[in-house]
């Protein structure tokens, strides 16, 4: 598949620079995760305090954010444009009812769960939002 017709049915865009340009949400996703796990605390930080790209406003994505990236035509299931360990990645998303909740999604099987913030440690894909589209 070529690069064109790949953006048309994904609406990812490779820019090239380890940032991946969803056309669809205008959200700049980190191309790689780290390779190493982190503790829910630690993800937070370490998206907080990532310059990549030129940009410096990364944060860790909401489970709806993680959610819009899978894609089971794929294993691991996520577009094969990213980098992709078949493995749980932390959202920023926790839940009312269980206030040390929050919600992970397995990119192996698609999976959600909702664990306690200081229970795992898991993988992290940072996100930032672009106020213009940078195609």
């Amino acid at each position: 598949m070529n690069k064109l017709q790949s953006l048309i049915e994904s609406g990812f865009i490779d820019k090239e620079d380890g940032t991946i340009l969803d056309t669809r949400t205008n959200l700049l996703w980190q191309q790689s995760p780290p390779n190493k796990l982190f503790t829910w605390q630690d993800a937070n930080k370490h998206c907080k305090s990532l310059t990549l790209a030129g940009y410096d406003d990364w944060r860790l994505p909401t489970k709806e954010e993680l959610e819009h990236l899978i894609n089971r035509k794929y294993y691991p299931t996520m577009d094969t444009i990213f980098d992709c360990e078949p493995d749980w990645y932390w959202s920023s998303s926790t839940d009312v009812d269980f206030l040390s909740g929050v919600w992970l999604i397995h990119f192996g099987d698609s999976f959600m769960f909702l664990d306690s913030k200081g229970n795992s440690d898991n993988f992290v894909r940072a996100v930032c939002s672009v106020k213009e589209q940078c195609v």
